[in-house]
């Protein structure tokens, strides 16, 4: 009797412990996920993240759009096809506002630079998504004249698939860039300058905000700044800033800040959860600042932080 009894715990403990180990749920803004999917989008083989990136980003983008497309930059991240095809497409939603959108173009690029970009049937889609680049940076906000025509170079460089080189749009950028679709050496390297280097110019990157000139005077923008940028901040200065997380990814919750001047002038800004006053940046400039820590304890992530960017007042 002893030893049936003991026989029956034993099976009770080996029990508790599978179900322990069994996959739960967790919890992501208030959406219930299966916590496998979160274990193998951190630590899986290339493809199973991949995979669970993307099951994560559909699950999430109803209720959290940043989250949404931080996992979809992190399976893009690991070069996957499909991955980089949503995030692109995604980030040109109505759903996503221009600072994140520029984000993500230049994030794209950086990847598409590094080399091909293939499905699992082996064909490079680089040709695919330069020509998404292209039409967003021609067609939708922020629109860019001088980026459009760069992307449109780097496109005829990776080699244009038979089905695009016929196609309207590219009769048209030819016509409008006055660039033959055959290829040729590249006149200038496609940069993405999302937490990179900053010592290189950036004039591709000032976005015209229309019509303006100087007026002497200087005006002041507070904003919060989020891992969802602020459009307010770039509409009217031209800086573009996000909180970053310590990958250097705009995420829900970060502990550094990146902040980059896209104008043609000198800002100064102040931030104290960073321990900045009335610093400048100058044009094409970009900084990544770590959050101020207390004592020895490093700064905890967090949702915001606030921003002061000085400027020179405009007029459109």
């Amino acid at each position: 009797m002893n030893l049936k009894n003991a026989l029956w715990l034993n099976g009770i403990l080996i029990a508790g412990i599978g179900c322990a180990a069994a996959p739960s749920e967790v919890r992501i803004q208030g959406i219930a996920v299966p916590g496998k999917w979160i274990e193998q989008a951190e630590k899986g083989d290339d493809a199973g993240q991949a995979q669970a990136c993307l099951s994560l980003s559909k699950k999430l983008w109803e209720r959290d759009v940043l989250e949404s497309l931080r996992y979809l930059r992190h399976g893009a991240e690991l070069r996957d096809a499909e991955c980089c095809r949503q995030y692109l497409a995604h980030a040109e939603s109505a759903a996503v506002n221009l600072s994140q959108r520029l984000y993500a173009r230049l994030y794209i690029e950086g990847l598409l630079r590094k080399g091909p970009i293939l499905t699992k049937n082996g064909e490079d889609i680089r040709g695919e998504l330069y020509y998404q680049l292209c039409w967003a940076w021609r067609y939708t906000e922020p629109r860019c004249a001088p980026k459009t025509k760069q992307v449109f170079e780097a496109m005829i460089e990776a080699g244009l698939p038979a089905g695009q080189a016929k196609s309207t749009f590219i009769a048209q950028m030819a016509l409008e860039t006055g660039l033959r679709t055959e290829r040729s050496a590249r006149h200038q390297e496609i940069q993405m300058y999302a937490m990179e280097s900053a010592d290189e110019a950036k004039s591709w990157l000032q976005v015209p905000l229309g019509d303006r000139r100087e007026t002497g005077d200087w005006a002041v923008a507070d904003v919060n700044v989020w891992g969802g940028g602020s459009d307010r901040l770039f509409t009217g200065t031209n800086v573009l800033a996000f909180l970053v997380n310590a990958q250097g990814e705009p995420s829900f919750r970060g502990n550094h800040l990146w902040i980059c001047n896209l104008g043609t002038t000198a800002v100064h800004y102040t931030s104290l959860a960073t321990g900045q006053n009335n610093r400048e940046l100058l044009p094409g400039r970009e900084e990544v600042l770590p959050l101020a820590s207390s004592g020895f304890e490093k700064a905890e992530s967090t949702t915001g932080i606030p921003l002061s960017v000085r400027y020179r007042r405009t007029l459109r």
